[in-house]
């Protein structure tokens, strides 16, 4: 999402002027904001992280005339949406942003037949700064259901090009999949309609290849679906903190979710540490069971079993304390618009990969191990079932044919994220460097042997891995990378870990952050095209 360059190498922080949930929180947001802590008023704060100057787009017209400066100029250019972005892509010190959040306004057309021929029932234009709140209190108005995020805080944008996973996806497939057509502007400036006749290989790239790669997005048309009803499980389980009990009940949760998922279900579950609720400290997993078009009872015959197995106390000699509740939703879109969002000013990092079947259901003690070194104390896990038939089904009925999301979410069942974080102080980086260098070099990798040909969804990935080619692209990348080269053959748009970036290098990095954290997010240098 950033880009500069140079022939005598530009700067990340000052290029023009000087410009003046903690840990055990599930829903941890991190914007990258490094600078200044609102949490934390007395520590040192800087503009220093922060964009020269922003352009706030409000017409195609404004979103050119950045691309033109920044072009001619070799100025750095990041995009912002919502600036909810964990791997800090829309942070860039120093840099022009091209800010799209006022690009408003959604277009609902019952009769799209685009749309119908690929499975929708109408199609839905929506502009890029739209936040997925406005977009289901709207798409309930209408009836009809769109493929979202779970966070209603979140902005379509740099959610639906870097693939984008939903509550539904497990139904419906991903949010790149249901994308008809885009209007976005390329580095050169150009206003562009792009679908699966008009430049179909650019089409290809922004459907999951991360699109301000590409080109700055103004609008999005996707497919939509009937009014969506269903069923609910909300549960917890905890027991002795740490202990064999523990760590046996989640391994064997994790080992039916393929199970489920082949049966309509889908979900959000979180591993949660050294809670207190009346008796000895506990760990917790807690979470909901989603299962859309289907009944209570029918929902529950697929559930039943992993009470059953549970409350038997099979899984080892502590107590495991249970509480489950079912509920109805007649309107998926009124249920997503009204859930909280997440916390945002906290400094953090997401580590993840996305397992397979295989890895979940055929060794019960290396799954264990994984999900174990995976998550030492006192950090949690979440695990996103996003994935299963509605996403391996959604090729079959994809414009063009394909697209560039990720392979191994074709194969793969939950997304499993390790959320970090670290007090924000500018001033002091030894903590963020211990706790990332750990996620890169210990914890991500226990779950990457579980699956070693998967992957992990670049949008809450850590931007430091040095397989990235492999584990955010796989073997997209190559074809990626020729049409990078064809419409952005300067590199306006560059940004850590996106198609390219390793063109360049990055030089003059801060002295008290290691090199593989140079170029992420507000952190400075000189960004200089290697020879």
């Amino acid at each position: 999402m950033d880009s500069f360059n140079n022939d005598s190498c530009n700067t990340l922080s000052t290029q023009w002027s000087n410009t003046s949930f903690v840990a055990s929180n599930p829903w941890l947001a991190d914007y990258n904001d490094e600078s200044c802590s609102p949490a934390s008023p007395d520590s040192p704060c800087t503009t220093a992280g922060y964009p020269a100057y922003i352009i706030t787009a409000a017409e195609v017209a404004d979103v050119q005339a950045g691309l033109d400066f920044a072009r001619t100029h070799n100025i750095r250019l990041v995009v912002k949406g919502t600036g909810h972005d964990f791997p800090g892509r829309s942070s860039g010190a120093g840099s022009l942003s091209i800010y799209t959040h006022n690009l408003r306004g959604m277009e609902v057309n019952m009769s799209d037949q685009t749309a119908m021929r690929y499975g929708g029932i109408a199609a839905v234009k929506i502009a890029a700064g739209m936040r997925f709140r406005e977009i289901y209190t709207e798409a309930a108005k209408h009836n009809i259901t769109v493929v979202g995020g779970a966070d209603p805080g979140v902005g379509i944008g740099g959610w639906i090009l870097n693939g984008g996973h939903s509550p539904i996806s497990s139904l419906y497939g991903l949010g790149a999949d249901q994308i008809l057509s885009l209007e976005v502007v390329t580095s050169d400036g150009q206003h562009r309609i792009v679908n699966e006749t008009s430049f179909p290989d650019l089409f290809w790239a922004l459907r999951g290849g991360r699109g301000s790669t590409f080109a700055v997005m103004l609008s999005v048309t996707v497919k939509a679906y009937p009014q969506l009803r269903g069923a609910i499980n909300s549960y917890s389980f905890a027991t002795t903190a740490d202990s064999e009990t523990f760590w046996s009940m989640l391994t064997y949760f994790h080992s039916e979710i393929p199970r489920i998922s082949e049966a309509g279900g889908m979900g959000y579950h979180y591993l949660v540490r050294g809670v207190t609720i009346g008796i000895p400290e506990v760990d917790m997993l807690t979470g909901g069971w989603f299962f859309p078009q289907k009944t209570v009872e029918q929902m529950n015959v697929v559930l039943n079993p992993i009470l059953a197995t549970i409350n038997a106390s099979s899984l080892g000699p502590d107590t495991i304390h249970v509480s489950s509740n079912d509920s109805v939703f007649e309107a998926a879109m009124y249920l997503l618009a009204r859930s909280s969002g997440e916390t945002a000013g906290i400094s953090g990092r997401l580590g993840s990969w996305l397992l397979t079947g295989p890895a979940l259901t055929n060794n019960f003690e290396e799954l264990k191990k994984g999900l174990r070194t995976a998550t030492p104390q006192p950090w949690n896990l979440i695990s996103h079932v996003v994935g299963g038939p509605g996403v391996r089904n959604a090729v079959a009925h994809l414009p063009g044919g394909s697209n560039a999301v990720l392979p191994a979410w074709r194969i793969a069942y939950t997304h499993v994220v390790l959320p970090r974080a670290w007090p924000t102080d500018p001033s002091n980086t030894t903590l963020k460097q211990s706790v990332t260098s750990a996620l890169r070099d210990v914890t991500v990798p226990a779950l990457k042997s579980l699956a070693p040909v998967s992957g992990a969804f670049i949008n809450e990935a850590d931007p430091t891995n040095p397989d990235w080619k492999h584990d955010y692209f796989g073997s997209n990348y190559e074809r990626l990378l020729k049409i990078k080269h064809t419409y952005d053959p300067r590199d306006v748009f560059w940004c850590k870990p996106c198609v390219g970036w390793d063109e360049w290098e990055i030089v003059d990095g801060p002295d008290n952050l290691p090199m593989a954290e140079w170029g992420v997010g507000q952190s400075s240098g000189r960004l200089c095209r290697k020879v």
